[in-house]
């Protein structure tokens, strides 16, 4: 009976194919075979499902635990040292390209890789993408953080990408993790929503603030040279300059003689209140125009008599329409009442 299981040794390393089982170990592992064009379509996955710059992420914080967890298996296995003269081969024969360590110091805790023909690089190649390979670096940052019991990252000096021979990679003692990196991600996620949400918002309030502008205090007009303009809510310093802004436009611009200030949305007067319907007041009056107060409570009227504003050359009226009455009579205007007819 032929044996189920195929074994093949290059250098130290031993894989096995258990035909039976369906099954394929690396030096004693559980192992799995894929082509790059899989791998490929790995990664454009998560970029697609992600985004480029979380999908780094993703691919930094796998890399380093997937080092971590090497190290872990081989340092049970081997001196540190006699594993660090082992990766070469190692990664090499595991098709991870050729890997060359040209610098290594337990007193420094440094190292300094040289990658080349990496799968990385030949999958970034394979899709045209002019990108630093990510996985392997943060791989071999895991690496060596188990090795040296340090947490360590990596800083790329040379990058195939821009047309150097090799990827240098020098790893070095750091305070940068995969997770400060994920929580680092996840807080320039978070600033980007809230400034989004914060044009949002502008955007919104200018739209609802042009809205009222457009809404509130408009001019309306009665009859030629006659127009109405209503106070409503508490005015503020630029709500009045808007205020004074569209009488005096309109005003001009329909050639009016008399304007009626309708207070009958005005439910408290304060000075300041008093002192910009003074200027609204005088603007009008500079145009040679005339103005009436309507719609004066007796609460307003008692609050306007205690202001120190004086008001009280002013004519007004207690509602709109026997303001309306007096400004067609002003304007020589007069309102008939129509007769009705008799019918047989």
């Amino acid at each position: 009976m032929k044996n189920p299981k195929v074994s093949v040794k290059v250098d130290t390393n031993e894989f096995i194919w258990d035909k039976n089982e369906g099954l394929f170990t690396f030096d004693g592992a559980p192992a799995l075979l894929f082509w790059d064009s899989a791998i490929e379509l790995f990664i454009k996955t998560i970029e697609e499902v992600s985004g480029s710059d979380v999908s780094i992420t993703v691919l930094e914080a796998t890399g380093f635990r997937m080092g971590h967890l090497v190290s872990n298996y081989y340092q049970d296995r081997f001196d540190i040292r006699e594993v660090i003269e082992q990766y070469k081969d190692i990664y090499r024969n595991a098709g991870w390209g050729n890997v060359e360590i040209i610098y290594f110091s337990l007193e420094e805790k440094k190292v300094i890789i040289r990658l080349k023909n990496s799968w990385e690089h030949r999958i970034f190649k394979m899709i045209d993408r002019k990108q630093s390979v990510v996985l392997l670096p943060s791989h071999w940052a895991g690496v060596f953080s188990g090795l040296f019991k340090e947490n360590m990252w990596y800083e790329t000096k040379k990058s195939q990408s821009i047309g150097q021979d090799y990827d240098e990679i020098e790893i070095t003692v750091s305070s940068t993790t995969p997770s400060s990196n994920i929580h680092k991600l996840a807080r320039e996620k978070e600033q980007q929503l809230i400034c989004e949400l914060e044009n949002k918002v502008e955007e919104r309030t200018k739209q609802l603030t042009s809205l009222v502008k457009d809404l509130s205090s408009p001019v309306i007009p009665v009859l030629d040279g006659i127009l109405i303009i209503p106070l409503i809510g508490r005015f503020t310093e630029e709500r009045y300059e808007e205020l004074i802004e569209k009488a005096l436009h309109e005003f001009s611009r329909r050639q009016a003689s008399h304007l009626l200030i309708d207070l009958t949305g005005m439910n408290q007067f304060d000075e300041f209140t008093i002192y910009g319907l003074e200027r609204l007041i005088s603007s009008i009056g500079l145009l040679g125009g005339e103005c009436t107060l309507v719609g004066v409570s007796p609460s307003l009227s008692i609050q306007i008599t205690k202001s120190e504003i004086n008001l009280n050359n002013l004519i007004s009226f207690s509602t709109l329409q026997q303001g309306v009455q007096y400004a067609l009579e002003q304007s020589g205007f007069e309102i008939v009442k129509k007769k009705k007819r008799n019918t047989l």
